[in-house]
């Protein structure tokens, strides 16, 4: 996009969202759309990126010196997408830079830019504590990727995981103590090199279920 006018930001939305979408191929990357937003018809989030596998993630913007948008990215969080069972924890509020507004050369301009953004979460303190993250638009790509997984989703795994492991070491101490695999039992602690104990149990289940996921994920 080439213009020798003043930049409007929603120009440059436009062009940051097209870059975002060919760098996140398995997302949709929306930008200065209305409609996306459950309840709010006429809430037009700068850029809203959408994935069935994760949260939605919106990134509001602004020519420096950027005064306000903190407080819009901040104003996005805990609301619902259009079409997605997820809200949106994570928002990330960034600074264009002052000569993004003059370009001549939109597109190659914010392909070479230095950004400065930070991310609000829904119930996480602000990253970073003050000032600035800065990178290029694929920094951008890798943070709003990251951002992205769900930390309610995250915590509620890592809780399911830790049950799972609690219940399998308990099935082992009855095992130990009905006298019904004695030596099983303590063949583990002697591999692991530690003593035979309910917390050595634990730890091998730990060990196992890491092994599982490892494998799982390959």
């Amino acid at each position: 996009m080439t213009t020798t006018s003043r930049q409007a930001e929603s120009s440059a939305n436009t062009v940051l969202g097209m870059l975002l979408q060919d760098m996140m191929r398995g997302a949709n990357v929306r930008y200065e759309n209305t409609q996306v937003i459950e309840g709010h018809p006429g809430l037009r989030p700068d850029i809203i990126i959408t994935d069935n596998q994760r949260s939605p993630v919106v990134v509001e913007t602004e020519h420096m010196p950027a005064r306000s948008v903190e407080r819009e990215a901040s104003d996005r969080l805990g609301l619902a997408v259009v079409g997605d069972t997820r809200v949106v924890e994570a928002a990330i509020a960034l600074r264009y830079p002052a000569d993004i507004a003059d370009a001549s050369d939109l597109d190659g301009a914010i392909r070479s830019a230095r950004l400065e953004y930070a991310v609000l979460y829904k119930d996480k303190p602000r990253f970073p504590a003050s000032g600035w993250l800065e990178g290029g638009v694929s920094d951008l790509a890798d943070l709003i990727r990251l951002v992205s997984v769900s930390q309610s989703e995250v915590d509620a795994a890592a809780a399911k995981l830790q049950e799972g492991i609690e219940r399998v070491a308990g099935i082992m101490d009855e095992m130990y103590e009905d006298g019904s695999a004695p030596g099983a039992i303590a063949d583990i602690a002697q591999r692991l090199g530690m003593a035979n104990v309910p917390q050595t149990r634990r730890m091998a289940c730990a060990i196992l279920a890491n092994a599982l996921v490892f494998h799982e994920r390959i």
